[in-house]
């Protein structure tokens, strides 16, 4: 009974025929013991557990293959998506102020120098609780996100902070006409102008003024403003 060396044999006694296998190597000549080596069966045993293993990585890799060779087929028959054609109609900027343009014609408007007062004797003021802003209304006065500097001799522009974004750029006019009576204007603002008073809202229409009275809070897009008189000092 030959012992092969790897993996290691347990320990002498372990096996109840270790003692009559000894007795029995004992009595076999020195020269015929030496003959016998544990090379022969530990390669034949290495070459036959090699055997199967060789077949069953081959086995796999034929299997990857006829796999893989599906994929790759399918792959190189899949249609090519169609690409998107170069000229297309451009995406429409839908931001509430994008379509407007400056206003170059006063005349008909609440900041026409004809409308206004020259001299005020009153001075009110816009204030936004939630911004912080104040606007003084002192003379003829354009309000928007970004409103034009080319307004009438008299008139000025005060940009209106909006957080919301629903102010227009040239939004709506406060004007103090020669009467002392106060009057608002829209400008074809996308999201409006309102007079809320007593509970009441009431839109600006285009076109058409309104007379604005103090107190009351106007809407201007999305932002409420409290309007009233300034005290005097």
């Amino acid at each position: 009974m030959a012992f092969i060396p790897y993996p290691p044999a347990p320990e002498f006694g372990w096996y109840e025929d270790d003692r009559s296998t000894v007795d029995s190597v004992a009595d076999v000549p020195e020269s015929s013991t030496a003959s016998v080596t544990p090379a022969a069966p530990e390669s034949s045993t290495v070459s036959g557990s090699a055997a199967p293993a060789t077949s069953e990585s081959s086995a796999a890799a034929s299997a990857s293959e006829s796999s893989a060779a599906p994929s790759s087929s399918a792959i190189s028959t899949a249609p090519e998506p169609s690409s998107a054609p170069e000229s297309g109609p451009a995406h429409a900027d839908i931001t509430p102020h994008a379509a407007e343009d400056d206003i170059s014609d006063w005349d008909s408007t609440v900041l026409s120098s004809a409308f206004t007062s020259k001299a005020p004797q009153k001075t009110y003021l816009l204030h936004n609780d939630v911004t912080g802003q104040t606007i003084v209304i002192d003379k003829s006065t354009l309000l928007g996100r970004k409103p034009s500097m080319d307004v009438p001799q008299g008139a000025k522009a005060e940009r209106v902070e909006d957080p919301t974004r629903t102010t227009s750029r040239n939004h709506a006019a406060i004007s103090i006409d020669t009467d002392g009576a106060l009057w608002i204007e829209d400008y074809g603002s996308l999201n409006g102008t309102y007079i809320i008073q007593d509970g009441q809202e009431t839109q600006v229409v285009k076109g058409t003024p309104r007379q604005l009275e103090a107190p009351s809070t106007v809407r201007i897009g999305d932002q409420f403003f409290h309007f009233t008189e300034q005290a005097e000092r």
